[in-house]
């Protein structure tokens, strides 16, 4: 979802190259219809994404490294809207060699019109061995082919704290669904206010709560019945996801549970709607989002700069202790033609050779055999041993898969209606599902 720019990988290295070169060294195929080539391949590659502050310029430094030694030029492209501006580029017939796509649902939209090329695989192989449990998946189109493999992740399954203040208070990190809301009842029962959440995002109001309604589909269903469900063969209000929405009424409903009361959670920013964990006393004690929080512009520069004092992340827990799904966000690298330098690039930012310089930077890799110790605090070398590399399975943000009228649409207006009291759950659920759009339409 939005400003979820978190993450990147690890270990870069020169072996891609011959890995690359061997992969593609069979016959060539049609523009789109395989994902290998042969010849002397271009000079110049155009790759077009739209990272965020926070990881493009590592990304930048990494692939230049891997351009040098491997004589290409590559021409970085950013993207303001990178859906609008795609879809432009692709409808004028000049699409990037190269684009790093934060939607599955929009690059499959494109594999569907053949503007892509799959991966090999020999490339899905190697990658899968390394991959966390998941990701090959969200990049796997209705074909059943690979296009689209992750550059960078960021990691949405952590609950914040203020270090200090949540260990003065006697608590534990909760394991279970059911220990967060004991927690949070215990908190309550203290006088404190348990809960910061926030959902304020301009246009986009209301996409932090897709957030935690994926976390918990993926905890209450499981991974197989979230993919139906991102998929529209599941309702909102089936009995397999309604739970998940429950869950989170007993919370954001609670008496006294959030930081203002539930009609605040709307009004209240994203970005720095959890830094009232860290005022004196704190204004609440548990904040769920994203990666990105603990970058500039979200907690206090403070907060950032002694990030591994100041906080305490914790896993957001399982529905069954042991069983640890993630959620994700992240940008998926595919390719819009077959040329051979075309296909090695795409290849090497998807690779676990990729990503020293965004590792230093505070970037994740979506490889379970990085580095953890490049990483430049040990609040995200936990995040990342901990959270991602122990997940069970993984998903990325299910709205931004789901059809636009729906993931950017009402799956952000209808619960905005529902927390600020102008319908109840049920209504919220239903028009959720009617706007979904019918098999085939």
């Amino acid at each position: 979802m939005l400003n979820r720019r978190a993450g990147l990988t690890a270990l870069i290295g020169i072996s891609v190259a011959g890995l690359a070169a061997g992969c593609l060294s069979s016959n060539s195929g049609g523009s789109t219809s395989a994902g290998t080539a042969s010849g002397p391949g271009k000079s110049t590659i155009e790759v077009m994404y739209g990272l965020g502050p926070d990881t493009e310029p590592g990304f930048k430094v990494d692939v230049q490294n891997w351009a040098k030694q491997n004589g290409i030029t590559v021409k970085f492209t950013k993207a303001a809207s990178w859906d609008t501006e795609i879809r432009t580029r692709v409808q004028g017939g000049n699409p990037p060699d190269v684009g790093l796509f934060p939607q599955p649902g929009l690059m499959c939209d494109l594999a569907k019109q053949k503007k892509l090329v799959p991966f090999d695989d020999a490339t899905v192989a190697t990658d899968k061995e390394t991959l966390v449990p998941g990701f090959v998946e969200a990049g796997t189109c209705a074909d059943s082919k690979v296009y689209g493999l992750p550059n960078e992740v960021s990691v949405k399954s952590i609950l914040w704290t203020d270090a200090p203040s949540f260990k003065a208070g006697g608590y534990t990190a909760p394991k279970t669904l059911d220990e967060l809301l004991t927690l949070t009842q215990n908190i309550k029962s203290q006088g404190k206010v348990p809960w910061c959440i926030a959902a304020e995002s301009g246009a986009a109001t209301g996409w932090p709560i897709t957030d935690w309604i994926e976390d918990l589909v993926l905890r209450f269903a499981g991974p197989d019945n979230y993919d139906k469900w991102v998929k529209g063969e599941l309702k909102f209000n089936s009995p397999e996801i309604k739970p998940a929405w429950d869950y989170f009424q007993k919370i954001a409903f609670g008496d006294g549970y959030v930081r203002g009361g539930t009609k605040s959670i709307v009004a209240t920013n994203f970005q720095t709607g959890g830094n009232a964990l860290f005022t004196k006393p704190p204004g609440c004690y548990l904040f769920k989002q994203a990666t990105f929080v603990a970058n500039k512009g979200g907690f206090p520069d403070s907060v950032i700069a002694n990030l591994d004092t100041e906080t305490m992340p914790l896993p957001f827990p399982a529905k069954t202790e042991g069983d640890n799904p993630v959620l994700v966000g992240g940008d998926l690298a595919a390719a819009f033609n077959n040329d051979p330098n075309t296909l090695k690039l795409r290849n090497f930012i998807a690779s676990k050779e990729n990503g020293t310089q965004q590792a230093k930077n505070g970037a994740f890799s979506p490889h379970k055999t990085a580095d953890v110790s490049l990483l430049p605090n040990k609040t995200l070398q936990t995040i990342a041993s901990d959270v991602l590399y122990k997940a069970t399975a993984a998903r990325f943000d299910g709205s931004d898969a789901m059809p636009a009228k729906v993931g950017a649409g009402t799956f952000w207006t209808e619960p905005v209606k529902w927390l600020s009291g102008q319908q109840d759950l049920e209504t919220t659920l239903n028009n959720i599902d009617d706007s979904f759009p019918k098999t085939g339409s």
